[in-house]
């Protein structure tokens, strides 16, 4: 529930802070669509949500900082080189009104999944046998 908060707080800023025209922007091609963005970022969230709640992990992932530590799995899984990241996260932060719809993308997503996992039944403790 925090980092749906987190992004919903950051989302409203870029929002209100950007002031470039949407129209205009062209997202090169050697940038990540808005939608492999979104789903990168996800699972860069939910890696961070998994190491804050374990404790155990490579500690926290400073997307917004010059220095992003990402497990090396998340890109793999997305079939995409750091680099890649970097530049499309650069190009992005260089488009607040288009970074904005990234991140809308992103709740989303968030947000579904966290419907979905409500709807599920807690797994029932095993009963232990009393003496």
């Amino acid at each position: 529930m925090n980092m749906i908060k987190n992004f919903f707080v950051i989302s409203l800023c870029i929002f209100l802070v950007a002031c470039s025209d949407k129209a205009g922007i062209t997202i090169p091609d050697t940038v990540l669509s808005k939608e492999k963005m979104a789903a990168v970022m996800v699972d860069i969230e939910l890696l961070e949500a998994s190491v804050n709640i374990t404790g155990v992990g490579p500690g926290k992932i400073d997307v917004a900082g010059s220095s992003i530590s990402l497990k090396i799995d998340v890109l793999k899984k997305h079939n995409i080189t750091k680099k890649q990241f970097d530049d499309s996260f650069s190009f992005y932060a260089n488009n607040p009104s288009v970074l904005s719809e990234v991140y809308e993308l992103v709740l989303n997503d968030l947000s579904k999944m966290q419907a979905e996992a409500s709807k599920k039944p807690l797994p029932s403790s095993p009963k232990t046998p009393h003496p």
